[in-house]
C-alpha cells in the first residue's frame, strides 16, 4: 500500500483516475523516494558512529589465557599456564575527546544534508504536482478552444453556403478547428506525461491514471527582508556549511593536540602456574604519561596546524559567500514571484474582456456589422488570453516553489 486507498492490485481498473491531494503526494514521497531514504540512512549511520566514538574515552578490558609446554636436552618438559584480566582507561586524551566532538558534528551535518535533500525533493514533487494541475486544466482549455473553433467553422460554412463568405475563409476556419483537435490530443498526451512525472517524484514505479484535487489560482506569499535574515540561519545549506566549518575548527584543535600529553591508567590481575587453573596470583596498577615531541617528524606539527588553519579560513569564507549568495537569490526570487503573481492577476481582467468582446463579435458578425478579419482577430485574442492565463499561473507557482526551495522548506513542512 503506497497511499491510503492507493494500490496497484492485479486486475484493478485503470480507467478511473485516482484523486490525490498534495498531502497524499507528500506522504507517498516520504515513504517511497529512494534518494530521501538514502539520506535518512546516512543520518542513522552517523548517529551510530557518534555513539561508537564515545568508546575512545571508555575503559578497554581484555582477558587472556595461555598454555605452553617446553623442554630441552637433559631437562624434563614442563608446562606453564597464565590467565590475566587487564583494563586500560584514558584519563587525559584531548585528541580522543576531539574525535567524539567531530563525530557529533558529522551527525549534525548528515541531518542538515537530509533536510536539504528533503527541500530539493519537495521542489521536484511540487513542480510535478503543479505540472499535473496545469495539464488537467490545459485539457479543459484546449477543449474550450476546440468548441470555439468548431462553432466558428460552422458559422463561416453557413455564410459560405449562402454566398456571403469566401472559400478561403471557410477553409481557414475549418483548418483551425482541425488544428484544435490535434492540440486536444497533444494536451491529453501531456497529461499522461505529467502523471508519470508525479508518480516518479513520489517514488512510485507503477503507472496508473491519477488526478489532483487542486486548481490553478494565483498563489500568495509574503516575505520581508527581516524574515530573510532570520530564516537564513536555519536554511539546511547554511547549517550544513556551518557544520563543515565546525568540523574544520575541530580539525585545527586536533592538530594542536599533537603536542599535548596523554595520561592513561592501567590495571591487571593474573594467575600463573605449571598447569591449568593456576593458583599463583599477581596484580599491577600503573599510570602512563606520554609527551610527544617529534613523533611524526620535526616539521610535521607546524605544517599540519598551518594547513588546518588555512582550511578553516577557507571554510569560513565559503560560509560567508554562501549566506550572501542565498540572501540575494531569495530576495531576487521573491521579486520574481511577485512579478509572476501580478501578471497572472492582471490577466484575469484581460481574459474577461476578451470573453465579452468575443460574445459581442459573434452578434455583430451575424448581423453583418463586422468583417471576417476582425472576427478572427477577436477570436484569436480570446484563445491567446485563455492559454496565457494558464501559463501565467503556472509561472507564479514555479516562482513560489523555487523561492520556498531556497528557504529550505522540506517535505516535512508540507
Amino acid at each position: 500500500m503506497l497511499l491510503p486507498g492507493f494500490s496497484f492490485a492485479a486486475g484493478a481498473s485503470v480507467e478511473s483516475p485516482l484523486e490525490l491531494t498534495w498531502a497524499d503526494c507528500v506522504s507517498a514521497a516520504l515513504r517511497n523516494n529512494p534518494g530521501l531514504k538514502a539520506k535518512k540512512l546516512a543520518v542513522e549511520q552517523y548517529k551510530y558512529l557518534y555513539q561508537a566514538g564515545y568508546n575512545a574515552y571508555l575503559p578497554s578490558v581484555n582477558i587472556s589465557h595461555s598454555l605452553s609446554r617446553s623442554g630441552s636436552d637433559g631437562a624434563s618438559p614442563s608446562g606453564r599456564a597464565n590467565t590475566s584480566l587487564s583494563a586500560t582507561e584514558p584519563l587525559i586524551n584531548l585528541k580522543a575527546m576531539s574525535s567524539i566532538r567531530t563525530a557529533r558534528i558529522g551527525y549534525d551535518k548528515a541531518y542538515s544534508d537530509y533536510k536539504a535533500e528533503s527541500a530539493s525533493l519537495r521542489q521536484a514533487l511540487y513542480t510535478a504536482f503543479v505540472r499535473l494541475v496545469y495539464a488537467q486544466e490545459n485539457v479543459v482549455v484546449q477543449n474550450k478552444v476546440l468548441t470555439i473553433r468548431q462553432h466558428n467553422s460552422e458559422l463561416i460554412k453557413l455564410k459560405y453556403d449562402s454566398g456571403m463568405e469566401s472559400r478561403g475563409n471557410m477553409m481557414y476556419t475549418a483548418a483551425l478547428a482541425e488544428l484544435s483537435r490535434a492540440n486536444v490530443l497533444q494536451a491529453q498526451r501531456s497529461l499522461d506525461s505529467a502523471r508519470l512525472d508525479l508518480l516518479n517524484s513520489m517514488g512510485v514505479s507503477e503507472f496508473r491514471p491519477v488526478s489532483t484535487k487542486a486548481s490553478l489560482t494565483a498563489p500568495d506569499y509574503s516575505l520581508t527582508q527581516e524574515e530573510v535574515e532570520k530564516a537564513l540561519e536555519n536554511i539546511p545549506q547554511v547549517v550544513s556549511q556551518e557544520k563543515s566549518v565546525e568540523s574544520l575548527r575541530e580539525r585545527l584543535l586536533s592538530a594542536k593536540y599533537d603536542l599535548y600529553p596523554t595520561l592513561n591508567a592501567s590495571q591487571s590481575l593474573g594467575w600463573s602456574g605449571p598447569g591449568e587453573f593456576p593458583g599463583n596470583r599477581n596484580w599491577s596498577l600503573g599510570l602512563r604519561l606520554d609527551l610527544p615531541l617529534f613523533s611524526n617528524g620535526i616539521t610535521y606539527y607546524a605544517n599540519n596546524t598551518k594547513a588546518a588553519d588555512q582550511a578553516l579560513k577557507s571554510g569560513e569564507a565559503a560560509l560567508k559567500d554562501l549566506k550572501n549568495t542565498l540572501k540575494n537569490n531569495i530576495l531576487s526570487g521573491y521579486n520574481d514571484f511577485q512579478n509572476a503573481k501580478d501578471t497572472a492577476l492582471a490577466n484575469v481582467n484581460v481574459l474577461g474582456a476578451n470573453e465579452e468582446r468575443y460574445k459581442e463579435s459573434q452578434i455583430q458578425y451575424q448581423a453583418g456589422q463586422m468583417n471576417f478579419i476582425d472576427l478572427e482577430n477577436i477570436e484569436q485574442s480570446l484563445v491567446d488570453a485563455q492559454l496565457n492565463q494558464l501559463v501565467y499561473l503556472r509561472n507564479a507557482y514555479t516562482s513560489k516553489i523555487s523561492l520556498e526551495s531556497l528557504l529550505g522548506v522540506g517535505l516535512e513542512d508540507r
